[in-house]
């Protein structure tokens, strides 16, 4: 064994040659089906879930006169204190004028 069957015989070479022209011939081809009508439009849809749980906190609680006013924080629309409703039309701080004490307010918040 001299090391000749390392070596690609005498066809193989022009068959590269052959397939490098034929992919040489249809690169063309790519680019056309690529710019077809249609091509430079697209359609897609994307859907984000957030989920934000409910927060309520009572930043101040000042006595007056007339009650009791809560500063508070919340981000939903509605809370219920001692079983009346207050509805909220933004979200952030607001302040509530109740009655009641402190010791006394329950509240029960509407999602």
């Amino acid at each position: 064994m001299t090391g000749t069957w390392l070596q690609p015989g005498r066809g193989a070479h022009r068959r590269g040659l052959r397939g490098f022209a034929v992919a040489l011939c249809l690169a063309p081809m790519l680019c056309v089906a690529e710019s077809m009508h249609g091509a430079s439009s697209a359609t897609s849809q994307l859907r984000i879930t957030v989920i934000v749980p409910p927060v309520f906190r009572v930043l101040q609680v000042t006595p007056t006169s007339e009650g009791y006013d809560y500063r508070v924080w919340t981000n939903m629309r509605s809370v219920v204190f001692g079983g009346r409703e207050y509805r909220f039309d933004r979200i952030g701080e607001t302040t509530l004028r109740l009655r009641t004490s402190p010791d006394q307010v329950w509240m029960v918040h509407g999602l």
